[in-house]
């Protein structure tokens, strides 16, 4: 293979600085809001783990995980133009120094999807909000406008993609870990058997994610519907 036709599989045409920066921006602020999410509710539950180790922060940069907020995102840019997901160091949890074991799994492995559900909402009603000032603003104002819908679009369409992939029920999921709580030892002994890596990634990619393309289009069709409807 030479260089030209190696060059040729990458889709350099297609790149969109500004939806990349979009989707960075949105990812970097949605999986930083996530695992501080995690991190804080952990704290309040009786460990201070993630909160000693300074991940009950805001800042990307401690929650950067080399493969899934950098190599992933920068590999979809290449070949398709616009990078679509990624995902970030995971906080860290010792659930024996919860005050409620159970209970603190659940509101743990909670608090991150339902973050990322507060910023959908938040998203939307921002949508809702610039909508409305751009119907009376000029036309410089309307230039902006539409490129601040277009980044509360992609933050609104991601951050329901993170709540709802998140809660599916297979390792290293937070799903999986309230699932694991409501199992018995021995089922949920199983399951963890059963998704053991890579069989678990290769189930989310080649399963999971084809069968939520159609529920993510109805619910981005429902949400779309939404912001223009009440707008």
């Amino acid at each position: 293979m030479n260089g030209n036709t190696l060059l040729a599989l990458f889709e350099f045409s297609k790149i969109d600085p500004i939806a990349v920066a979009h989707f960075l921006v949105a990812l970097y602020l949605s999986i930083s809001v996530h695992e501080a999410a995690h991190a804080w509710m952990a704290d309040r539950c009786g460990d201070d783990t993630a909160r000693l180790m300074g991940r009950m922060t805001l800042n990307p940069i401690v929650h950067i995980d080399p493969i899934g907020t950098v190599l992933v995102p920068a590999v979809q840019v290449l070949f398709s133009g616009v990078p679509l997901f990624g995902w970030a160091k995971p906080v860290p949890v010792n659930p024996l120094r919860f005050r409620n074991m159970r209970r603190g799994e659940v509101l743990v492995s909670l608090a991150g999807p339902a973050s990322n559900f507060v910023l959908a909402v938040g998203a939307l009603v921002l949508c809702w909000i610039v909508i409305a000032a751009g119907s009376s603003a000029g036309p410089s104002a309307l230039r902006i406008t539409r490129v601040l819908l277009l980044f509360l679009r992609r933050l609104l369409m991601l951050n329901i993609v993170l709540g709802i992939f998140n809660l599916i029920p297979i390792p290293p999921l937070d799903g999986s870990h309230i699932l694991g709580v409501v199992l018995s030892r021995e089922a949920a002994s199983k399951m963890d058997r059963f998704f053991a890596p890579p069989y678990n990634f290769i189930i989310i990619l080649f399963v999971v994610v084809p069968l939520l393309g159609p529920v993510f289009k109805f619910v981005f069709g429902v949400v779309w519907d939404l912001i223009y409807i009440w707008a």
